[in-house]
């Protein structure tokens, strides 16, 4: 008796090896992050995401060169000067503007006194805690730089509307709350012992 051949349905039901394999190796699973049950335009953000980062990194070394500073002290200068429109600045107010560790900030802007950059006063409620306010040469510098930045900031984000700048902020934000714990993830990872072993053997030069 001849075999019933499955129905069309039936075989497009099933999906292929190549697909399950496609599928097992997603870098990604949420649904809303696939297009067409792929993760390509995802990574292709991943690595414009990290483009982006390392140009956007590169430039501010670049205009903390042009002022004399590291890209770390111009990163703190640029932070000290926002948040003063806001209020007093101290030290935890820095590190969570900057998403990084007090004692980073506290190194830095030690530097930045040192300079005449910054400076620190007592704070009146709190023996613990110091203030930080630019001084007349701080001011001077971002003066300065004032004109620059306007014409590179417009340039970087021309054509991009404020609901379209909402959005990639909102984003950015996760993305900068949430990399501690994929830095964790990462670091906390370890190959399994028979994948490090034929790792190992694959390395080991053949006689």
């Amino acid at each position: 008796m001849p075999k019933k051949r499955p129905s069309s349905s039936s075989q497009a039901a099933a999906p292929s090896s190549a697909r399950r394999a496609s599928q097992k190796n997603l870098t990604v699973s949420l649904p809303e992050l696939l297009v067409g049950g792929s993760d390509i335009r995802f990574r292709e953000l991943i690595a414009d995401l990290f483009a982006a980062a390392a140009g956007m990194l590169a430039l501010r070394r670049a205009l903390a060169t042009s002022v004399g500073l590291s890209a770390a002290e111009y990163a703190i200068l640029l932070a000290t000067w926002h948040l003063q429109k806001k209020g007093p600045v101290g030290i935890n107010t820095l590190a969570g503007q900057l998403h990084v560790a007090a004692a980073n900030v506290t190194a830095e802007v030690g530097k930045l006194v040192k300079k005449g950059i910054l400076d620190k006063k007592p704070h009146p409620r709190d023996t613990r805690a110091v203030l930080i306010e630019l001084t007349a040469e701080g001011n001077a510098i971002l003066g300065e730089l004032t004109p620059l930045l306007q014409r590179i900031n417009d340039r970087l984000f021309a054509e991009i509307n404020a609901s379209a700048m909402e959005a990639v902020a909102s984003f950015l934000t996760h993305i900068a709350d949430e990399t501690p714990n994929s830095i964790r993830l990462a670091k906390n990872f370890k190959l399994d012992a028979k994948r490090q072993g034929r790792a190992s053997r694959a390395r080991l030069p053949r006689t």
